[in-house]
């Protein structure tokens, strides 16, 4: 055997043999690149086959997009692919094939079309789900348009405050799609989220949104996609005077002299449309019933309907009141009228002709009274010689009760 095998020619048999065998080999593994037709020796070097099945496999459009729009192409299919395991699995693994629909040479209108492969060896059977698909062909159109801004949570802004001006930068975008698309536009808006917003603020990356007259959202391509919101954010209020109310009466002989506040005014905040409705605020009610002095309270300022709050909760209030007394007056002189001509009049009794008058009445108006203002007299009118007792009179004081030692005086006429 040794022999046979020092042979020369026998060894280059051998050689020749191993040495196709290997180009065999890489041929076949290799196909899917090379191209080349050798299912005659795949059957006897592989007879092993199997199906491998890509999801999510994405599918590009072959149209002129500088002029068309299309729709109906599903963003991925599912592709199945059948053959041997080497060929299958370097497939699989390199993925350089690319899946499309060729709308090249089509009107505008639906078509249905098949999904393409490119790129995959011949050895393969490749399937699609779906096959065949439904698109139509629009021309492409676009425009330019102002954005606006809406806003959501309006009710859970702050409580107080309100949206005095939004800018939107940049003020306008472009909008491409189909003519259909672009003709149905109504509105584009960029949607601002104003829930416990309480100063002014800016807001960038604010997506842009399209609508239809029914407000519909509509998909198109926006450019720029999002802006930017400069937000000016008010708190409006004014300043109005007070007004402090009572209920009830002060005790008997206590009087209100005065009503004074630490502030005449409060800041009052409300919406805008409701402010100038609003000329004052009134304190909450003060008992008059429970007042025996001057005294000093913290009382509660009322927030009025239209409002939304105050700059101060309380507000300190002074209640002065007084209570009556007496006071005396010392001999206050009693006179004489209408004494006949030729008589003259003394007086019996007071024999000095004066009293002393008690006042009862508010300290405030007891310093206002002279003693002039009583004109105590009694009056001689058609009186002859004689003694007379007589009446004892004097002018009523406002809010002054006045008491007098007696009624009567007597006097005589000589």
């Amino acid at each position: 055997m040794n022999d046979w095998l020092n042979k020369p020619w026998v060894i280059r048999v051998i050689s020749l043999f191993l040495a196709i065998l290997t180009f065999l080999v890489i041929s076949f593994d290799n196909q899917d690149t090379r191209n080349a037709d050798v299912g005659s020796f795949d059957s006897i070097f592989n007879n092993s086959r199997e199906t491998e099945t890509l999801d999510d496999v994405p599918v590009n459009i072959v149209i002129d997009d500088e002029k068309y729009v299309v729709s109906g192409v599903p963003e991925v299919v599912t592709m199945s692919l059948t053959g041997t395991v080497s060929v299958v699995q370097s497939t699989v693994t390199q993925r350089n094939f690319d899946v499309y629909v060729d709308l090249e040479g089509l009107s505008p209108g639906t078509h249905t079309v098949p999904i393409k492969h490119d790129g995959v060896s011949s050895r393969i059977d490749v399937r699609f789900e779906p096959e065949n698909i439904e698109v139509t062909i629009e021309e492409r159109g676009s425009g330019t348009y102002d954005v606006s801004v809406d806003y959501s949570n309006l009710d859970q802004m702050s409580e107080g405050f309100e949206i005095e001006s939004a800018t939107v930068i940049p003020e306008t975008v472009e909008i491409t799609s189909a003519e259909s698309v672009i003709n149905r536009i109504s509105s584009v808006k960029a949607f601002v989220d104003v829930e416990g917003i309480e100063e002014s603020m800016t807001l960038t990356d604010v997506p842009v949104r399209i609508y239809d007259n029914e407000g519909n959202q509509m998909n198109a391509r926006i450019e720029p996609s999002t802006v930017t919101v400069e937000l000016a954010v008010i708190n409006p209020n004014k300043d109005v005077p007070i007004d402090v109310t009572t209920s009830g009466e002060l005790p008997e002989g206590v009087r209100l002299v005065e009503t004074s506040i630490q502030t005449d005014n409060v800041t009052v905040f409300a919406p805008s449309d409701q402010l100038a409705t609003i000329e004052r605020v009134e304190t909450a009610p003060i008992d008059l019933s429970e007042v025996t002095e001057t005294t000093t309270l913290d009382v509660t300022l009322l927030v009025p309907d239209n409002a939304t709050s105050l700059s101060q909760e309380t507000i300190e209030v002074t209640i002065e009141v007084e209570e009556e007394t007496e006071t005396t007056l010392d001999d206050v002189d009693i006179t004489i009228d209408n004494v006949t001509d030729g008589l003259n009049a003394t007086f019996v009794s007071p024999e000095s002709g004066r009293v002393v008058v008690t006042l009862r009445g508010f300290p405030s108006d007891l310093d206002e009274v002279n003693v002039d203002q009583l004109d105590l007299a009694v009056n001689a009118n058609n009186l002859t010689e004689g003694e007379y007792n007589r009446p004892l009179e004097y002018n009523q004081l406002d809010n002054i009760q006045v008491t007098l030692p007696l009624e009567d005086v007597t006097i005589r006429l000589n």
